[in-house]
């Protein structure tokens, strides 16, 4: 597990494609979650669900979505890939304000763009356990 504090000041752009993943979102909570992004001029959004449990974050940004898994994860989440710190903290903080709660979060790195989406959502979900635990000796399982 790393844990990294947001630079909220830092609005510099990153390199790759620019978007959200959203994974087991649906309804009134997706739509938000789209408009939040939108306000922010993140046009370029992801819809997942857990039959895409096993495409490669790789191959999700690639457009190359896989829809055979059968035992998908089901917990809600988003990703974010080559967004600005700052833009990432207003999302949350807006996400916050609209009451969509209960929602992993995670940024694509070096190591989880080639986990499968499951994975990363698996990992977060152990994440999240270790921090109400206080337990941060745990690492990641890949």
């Amino acid at each position: 597990m790393s844990f990294d504090k947001l630079d909220i000041k830092d609005n510099s752009a990153r390199e790759g494609r620019a978007c959200i993943l959203v994974c087991n979102l649906v309804g009134k909570d997706l739509q938000k979650v789209k408009n939040c992004a939108m306000i922010l001029g993140i046009r370029d959004q992801i819809i997942l669900n857990s039959k895409n449990g096993n495409t490669v974050i790789k191959d999700v940004l690639d457009n190359n979505i896989n829809a055979e898994c059968e035992d998908g994860r089901k917990e809600r989440a988003i990703i974010f890939n080559s967004i600005a710190p700052a833009k990432m903290n207003i999302f949350i903080e807006n996400l916050k304000k609209v009451r969509v709660n209960n929602v992993l979060k995670a940024v694509v790195t070096e190591t989880s763009v080639n986990w499968s989406v499951n994975e990363v959502i698996s990992n977060l979900v152990a994440e999240r356990t270790a921090i109400s635990k206080g337990n941060f000796d745990e690492i990641h399982h890949k």
